[in-house]
């Protein structure tokens, strides 16, 4: 499983060859997310602009059966977890 700074990472959802979905909590106000990571640590630059595009057309979406997206976040790479 990863770590992310101020997410809890419950489970993951979906996983393709270039990015994994998962289901986490915002610890401070215990809101549900879901996270989508890209699985490079270097991403090209065509998969970033595919990625900002995607985040662009859904955070515009205004619908009620669609997950909102509020926020397009660079981290630097993600590090798994140990086995604790």
């Amino acid at each position: 499983m990863i770590s992310l700074p101020d997410i809890t990472i419950v489970n993951q959802i979906y996983e393709s060859a270039n990015s994994s979905l998962y289901r986490g909590i915002i610890n401070k106000n215990q809101q549900p997310v879901i996270v989508k990571l890209l699985k490079e640590d270097y991403p090209t630059p065509a998969e970033l602009y595919r990625d900002r595009q995607e985040y662009e057309i859904t955070r515009r979406l205004n619908l009620e059966e669609t997950i909102k997206a509020y926020e397009l976040l660079k981290l630097e790479a993600a590090q798994p977890r140990g086995n604790d």
